[in-house]
């Protein structure tokens, strides 16, 4: 194709484009490429601007004269929602003639992750170059890409079955000039929109971040009698990667590629399951392999296995991730809180994709409630990764028919759990984080309604709100979980919240229903009170449901002393729910004992080379789990004292140097950055603020969290830098 003058932008999307795929877009597992080769001629420059839209049902990477310009295109859709990617590729083109080469994949099959279209589709658009997906593309479907055997992923797609010797003489495909009778012209199979794939929104997300070329490791290689070859790529953290190796062989050796995380067991109550990933078998050809790998795996290390008579020539990986980078800046004493908070952030970037995950090498599903704790983390690290959680929420607000809030969603099989929807629109849940760290408040206006609608599908007793089962009903891991507690003081946050948001948007509708409703929970909770602690259970206390009680504002004053002390004895609490337990020894006033407990609780983990934080404080089951960037909001919010309200428009800054001593913590919030440091000394403490917010600032001193005897005062702190010495 000659290049054509620039063409105006058409007033409809994808105008000029068709659905293109090979002639049967209904095979699962269907695996193809697509080329189209196109000239500027040796005397004209090629434009500065070339800017591209692309589809696919599934996945595609897409290569620009060999240069990887999009890895893992096309966003996990759900059934409603389907994205376009914008991109552009003037950089790599080239004077005379250029070839633009995709590698699509269609799954077929669903997961907790993903909706899939009922057929393949891949669609494209470049007005500046004037290029249109039709016929004049070629395709060729790669038949080395044989179905592999079902594994028990909760996950869309398919681990990879690669048969080298039935890939055909695909080698120079990034070659512009490269011509073989094996690629077709491309089906076109409808017109945009049509019924099947549906209208496309613009990508709301960056496309993902990638390494432009394969990074090449010498690896550690052992040998075994039996099991030939092994080498093992070691990562300098967990990270998602997918794989690259060139190998010489004799011809049908088979090599395996997983990671250290491709099996991942269950954990407590579900102990005897084991969940094994994708991976990768690969049968070499005669000669040269080479393989760059398109799935994504997770983990700590890449293992290659191998016969022996396969000769590695090159072995490595490109690092696959959210497009971000870390916006926040923590340092405390160099020691345990320190490496837990690179843990934690290093935890929380790994389970960002398309969604926030509840763990990327198990489910790689959105769970309501782990992401609830991981949203709260999110906005304190990536400033700029706001936009993942609005995503999220909008998933959740479309799956919402019959009033639910529903958990693994984008996905095939939403899932119903009630003590997770409590906690999400609990004050310290997924939506109260969106209202704390944002401004946008007309989200509320919008759905206030349906989400008090949602608190309606509890019923009311005499005493308390009646337990609903929904889908499954789940609170917590380990044992003595106190349910019924648990769930009425999750209740009765989330009436606080919702009647809190109707105040803040003139919506008033349900208050009278919300008060008498946490007056009712109020009494029953009052009534579970034994002299030592909250409980309905007999000679049971579970300190989760005490510091749910807590986070609710239920305990009087005469009794915080007695519900820290069993705070600081009872350990039933899981990472998922460790969160509350310190954050309400800390709302007692005790965040002495809340720092007391997280040094004992997380002591295996920060003693631990893993580089990322798991399901258990013991190792059991996931080892990079979402909730544990709880870490994260812990030793901003717990520890330091910085509490954000009202779309980061106020910010309270409350030292307490029985928890905190010396610390520094950069922000970049909604409404700025902010840097605040303290120097503790025996003589002496120092506050630094340095203010860069429009935000309402207030430094709060008390002599209880000082540790001397000083006016209690509340100090409105002036934009730039202000020093206080106490």
């Amino acid at each position: 194709m000659l290049f054509m003058e620039r063409s105006e932008e058409p007033t409809v999307l994808f105008g000029k484009s068709k659905w293109i795929w090979s002639a049967d877009a209904t095979k699962k597992n269907s695996n193809i490429i697509l080329r189209k080769t196109f000239s500027f001629g040796q005397d004209k420059k090629p434009p500065q601007r070339a800017f591209c839209r692309a589809a696919c049902d599934t996945h595609y990477c897409l290569f620009v004269n060999g240069n990887a310009v999009v890895w893992n295109g096309g966003m996990n859709r759900s059934a409603k929602r389907a994205y376009y990617d914008e991109f552009d590729i003037a950089k790599f083109l080239t004077k005379g003639d250029n070839v633009l080469v995709c590698f699509c994949t269609y799954y077929g099959n669903e997961g907790r992750d993903l909706v899939c279209a009922d057929r393949a589709g891949f669609i494209f658009e470049c007005n500046d170059l004037d290029i249109f997906s039709d016929k004049s593309f070629t395709v060729f479907e790669n038949a080395a890409y044989k179905m592999p055997p079902s594994s028990n992923c909760c996950y869309a797609g398919y681990g990879v079955n690669y048969d080298a010797a039935l890939e055909g003489p695909i080698q120079n495909v990034h070659d512009a000039a490269y011509n073989i009778s094996q690629f077709v012209p491309a089906s076109e199979h409808s017109e945009y929109p049509d019924t099947v794939i549906g209208p496309l929104e613009k990508r709301p997300l960056p496309l993902e971040r990638f390494s432009a070329q394969p990074v090449i490791v010498k690896p550690k290689k052992s040998t075994d009698q039996f099991d030939g070859d092994t080498y093992i790529i070691n990562f300098p953290r967990e990270m998602s990667v997918t794989p690259y190796m060139e190998v010489t062989g004799n011809g049908q050796e088979r090599i395996t590629v997983t990671t250290d995380r491709s099996e991942c067991m269950g954990c407590f109550g579900d102990e005897t399951s084991t969940y094994r990933a994708h991976s990768v078998v690969y049968t070499t050809k005669p000669t040269l392999n080479v393989y760059d790998g398109m799935l994504a795996m997770t983990g700590n290390m890449l293992i290659f296995t191998m016969p022996r008579t396969v000769k590695v020539i090159k072995l490595g990986y490109r690092e696959i991730g959210y497009d971000t980078a870390p916006t926040c800046m923590f340092s405390a004493d160099g020691g345990t809180l320190d490496r837990l908070f690179e843990k934690a952030r290093n935890t929380l970037y790994c389970s960002m994709t398309s969604t926030l995950l509840d763990t990327p090498e198990r489910d790689r599903a959105m769970w309501l409630g782990d992401a609830s704790v991981a949203s709260r983390a999110l906005y304190l690290v990536y400033g700029d990764a706001a936009p993942l959680v609005k995503k999220l929420i909008g998933d959740i607000i479309d799956y919402s028919e019959n009033g639910m809030l529903y958990s693994c969603v984008p996905g095939n099989i939403p899932v119903d759990i009630p003590s997770h929807g409590l906690i999400a629109l609990g004050e310290y849940g997924l939506f109260a984080s969106y209202r704390n760290f944002t401004d946008d408040l007309e989200f509320f206006r919008i759905e206030y309604g349906r989400l008090c609608e949602y608190l309606m599908l509890w019923d009311m007793t005499e005493h308390g709100v009646a337990l609903r089962d929904g889908t499954r009903r789940w609170y917590d891991n380990l044992y003595n979980t106190d349910e019924v507690l648990i769930e009425n003081a999750l209740y009765y946050s989330a009436c606080a919240f919702m009647k809190k948001i109707g105040a803040d948007t003139g919506l008033h509708d349900y208050d009278e229903t919300f008060d008498d409703r946490m007056a009712n929970i109020a009494d029953f909770i009052e009534s579970s009170w034994d002299g030592l602690g909250y409980t309905t259970k007999e000679d049971c206390y579970d300190d989760r449901a005490n510091a749910f009680v807590a986070l609710a504002g239920l305990v009087p004053d005469d009794r915080t002393a007695a519900v820290a002390r069993l705070l600081s004895a009872v350990f039933c609490a899981s990472p998922y729910m460790e969160w509350a337990v310190l954050e309400a020894l800390c709302k007692l006033g005790r965040r002495d004992l809340a720092r007391k407990r997280f040094e004992s609780r997380y002591a295996l983990a920060s003693a631990s080379e893993s580089s990322a934080l798991g399901e258990d404080f013991y190792g059991f089951g996931t080892g990079c789990q979402s909730y544990q960037s709880a870490v994260i909001f812990e030793a901003i919010q717990l520890f330091g004292g910085i509490d954000i309200k009202d779309g980061a428009g106020k910010i309270t800054i409350a030292p307490d140097f029985s928890a905190l001593k010396d610390m520094r913590i950069e922000l970049t919030l909604a409404s700025g950055t902010l840097e605040v440091r303290y120097k503790y000394s025996p003589v002496k403490a120092e506050i630094i603020i340095e203010n860069r917010t429009t935000a309402k600032v207030e430094l709060d001193i008390s002599p209880e969290r000082i540790g001397r005897p000083v006016e209690r005062r509340t100090i409105v702190v002036n934009k730039g830098k202000s020093k206080f010495a106490i």
